[in-house]
């Protein structure tokens, strides 16, 4: 077989000569044969522990990038098997790097820094591989983890910015799962890399700091330097960035905070609040930038209706003596479209159902009684059709292997969405004014969708369908509230709310299903006694 031969030719030549080019060569050669000839996995795989290893070897004596994406590309096609050399590779990688640290501090000639620098980011990056790859192994990540820890601090406290990106991806696959006292101390390290000179570095810092906000909540609220960390962070972009992207960032973590501990941080809830108002406050602002700052507020209003309604209305716009609560709501309504993600939008509406059906909660009916259910059947109509698009995506992959399956549920969703075509297409159109271009990867903008809450687990979280239906029956109990919310509604309007009651009561029901499906089916056994006989 010539492939055998050819893979034998260069194992040997690997693995055996003492030659560093020829080594070289072979580990490219190597990297050929596994990229275009797929069988080439099953033959490497009883010496992929020893090829491994001479690779490293390789790397530390010619310090070659290249070759540390042979190295990546080996971790990544035998994942599986890495776990057993997973923790003297990464020892030898972390020592590796540090003394190539060394040398540079050490290194005069700009080109062979520069060239050291390549390197010493590869070597990063295949213990990011590395770390995918063994994330799930409860026994070896804490052993991973302390390896880590000091290559961690020595890039954070000696403020080595070129790494900066590398190692904020370390800590965020090192915090996804679990967060430990190694950890939390790290968290330190990056708030002192931020204030010193990592500001610029924040969009990067995002996932780690989104993973220590949400992984383990009671540990997060144990100590409360940890949520001053994170508001400080967020306080500093807000006022010190120019650019959207880390502002946009900033008050997405806000969000994320409060809705992830609701009920738990009313000492906090003002001045996160204030951070969102203070970006409402000012002038100049894009579209996405202040829809984030609303839903931050809306947030605040379905984390604590009664209390965000007393913030909101105490905060003092400067130079006017226009309400803040009225203003606020104005904008939110106008900017209904400007709510991209199915997150955004599915947040204002629970949000708003929180406020009206609150018992105790202030409701502004003079500032949104003609507005608040067209804004709501926009939202919903609009939510309706973004989940359709991104069911069609996730089912996009999986459709070869259904097959037939489910050809009678496919027809009746067919036929139900039937009424939905022209409101789609709009919401379509709309969605590129704001997205232009090709829309097939619009939920995958890590901008929109990427640092998910507890009201994004489809699970657990409550339906922004079902709660739209408790409202209208909220309302029918309260004649006073649903005579002033309703006196504006027509036609057209209750039609839109029929439909989405109904769409509602289908969502209930197929949650319903799907919990019964998870636990097993129905379960007749004993449920009743079979007669001997029927008398009709």
């Amino acid at each position: 077989d010539i492939l055998k031969s050819a893979f034998g030719g260069v194992r040997v030549l690997l693995l055996n000569d003492k030659k560093l080019p020829v080594t070289i060569e072979a580990s490219f050669a190597l990297q050929s044969l596994l990229q275009k000839h797929p069988a080439t996995k099953d033959l490497l795989a009883p010496h992929v522990g020893n090829v491994i290893q001479k690779l490293l070897v390789s790397i530390k004596e010619t310090e070659n990038e290249d070759l540390t994406y042979v190295m990546q590309e080996l971790i990544e096609k035998y994942s599986e098997d890495i776990h057993t050399v997973a923790v003297p590779l990464v020892t030898e990688l972390v020592k590796t790097f540090q003394a190539m640290l060394e040398e540079l501090a050490e290194a005069e000639d700009e080109d062979n820094s520069s060239y050291k620098t390549m390197t010493a980011m590869g070597i990063l990056n295949t213990i990011q591989n590395l770390l995918s790859a063994v994330s799930q192994n409860k026994k070896i990540m804490p052993k991973i983890e302390n390896i880590l820890a000091d290559l961690i601090s020595t890039v954070l406290k000696g403020g080595i910015v070129d790494y900066y990106e590398e190692i904020f991806q370390m800590i965020q696959i090192l915090t996804a799962l679990r967060v430990t006292s190694v950890m939390w101390n790290v968290l330190f390290q990056m708030y002192e890399a931020f204030k010193n000179d990592g500001h610029d570095y924040f969009p990067d810092m995002m996932g780690a700091l989104h993973n220590y906000a949400t992984v383990d909540s009671s540990k997060f609220l144990s100590n409360p330097q940890y949520i001053e960390i994170m508001y400080n962070i967020s306080k500093t972009v807000l006022k010190k960035q120019e650019s959207e992207d880390p502002q946009y960032n900033a008050l997405k973590l806000v969000e994320v905070i409060i809705v992830n501990h609701r009920g738990k941080i009313d000492h906090m809830l003002h001045m996160f609040m204030s951070l969102a108002l203070d970006k409402l406050a000012q002038s100049v602002q894009t579209q996405e930038l202040r829809a984030m700052a609303l839903l931050v507020v809306v947030a605040a209003i379905w984390y604590n209706p009664v209390l965000a309604m007393h913030l909101l209305d105490k905060y003092k716009l400067p130079n006017s003596s226009e309400s803040v609560v009225e203003q606020f709501f104005n904008q939110l309504f106008s900017d209904a479209e400007v709510f991209i993600g199915i997150h955004d939008k599915k947040v204002a509406v629970l949000g708003l159902c929180e406020l009206i059906m609150h018992p105790s909660a202030p409701k502004p009916f003079e500032h949104i009684a003609d507005k608040l259910i067209p804004y709501f059947i926009t939202l919903l109509k609009n939510l309706r059709v973004a989940y359709q698009l991104r069911r069609e995506e996730e089912n996009e992959e999986s459709e070869d292997e259904e097959g037939e399956e489910g050809g009678e549920e496919d027809e009746e969703l067919e036929s139900e969405d039937d009424e939905w075509d022209d409101e789609g297409t709009e919401y379509l159109t709309k969605l590129e004014e704001f997205v232009p271009g090709d829309m097939s990867g619009l939920f995958d903008l890590e901008h929109l969708e990427c640092f998910d809450t507890v009201l994004d687990d489809e699970e657990t979280a409550p339906c922004e369908f079902t709660t739209f239906k408790r409202l209208l029956e909220f309302l029918m109990k309260n004649e006073g509230s649903h005579e002033v919310l309703m006196k504006c509604v027509d036609d057209d309007l209750k039609k839109d709310m029929e439909s989405i009651i109904q769409y509602a009561d289908r969502e209930t029901d197929r949650k319903r299903s799907e919990m019964i499906e998870n636990q097993g089916g129905y379960n007749f056994e004993n449920s009743f006694e079979v007669p001997s006989s029927f008398n009709f």
